[in-house]
């Protein structure tokens, strides 16, 4: 008596996972996108992309192109996430100013020498995480040398 129980209610248990598992919950607010099948709901993200063409260089140092490509991430991008979508190697810390950018494929800030990036060619006067990108930005990094 006790097993029979016991089978019902991992039964029980069971038909109600995959009630919600088919159905999802009624609570839950998904939405299936056009690509969506009759049969489920995608597993992808529904945030909005945007390409952003993105270029690493280092003219303070060595003076080469370390990564000169289109990186395609969610609206609502910083310039930071940026950097860390090229796959890049990335050495950052929290400062109380924002993320402090401390060196890109193992060349680190030295002296006068250090990391900084534009979008579209200004340099926002904020750290690479709270510059919020739109569709079209082009940013780029650039190891420089300040004291030149």
């Amino acid at each position: 008596m006790k097993l029979t129980k016991s089978i019902a209610a991992f039964a029980s248990a069971a038909l109600l996972v995959a009630a919600v598992g088919l159905f999802g919950c009624a609570s839950g607010n998904q939405q299936a996108s056009s690509a969506d099948s009759s049969a489920g709901f995608s597993t992808e993200s529904t945030i909005p992309q945007m390409g952003i063409p993105v270029k690493v260089t280092s003219p303070g140092a060595d003076d080469q192109v370390v990564y000169d490509e289109t990186v395609t991430i969610g609206e609502g991008a910083t310039a930071l996430d940026v950097l860390q979508a090229t796959g890049l190697e990335l050495d950052a810390q929290q400062s109380e100013y924002g993320m402090f950018v401390n060196a890109v494929d193992s060349l680190a800030n030295e002296g006068m020498k250090g990391w900084t990036y534009t979008v579209n060619g200004e340099q926002p006067q904020v750290s690479a995480d709270q510059t919020y990108l739109n569709d079209g930005d082009v940013v780029e990094w650039s190891y420089i040398d300040m004291s030149e």
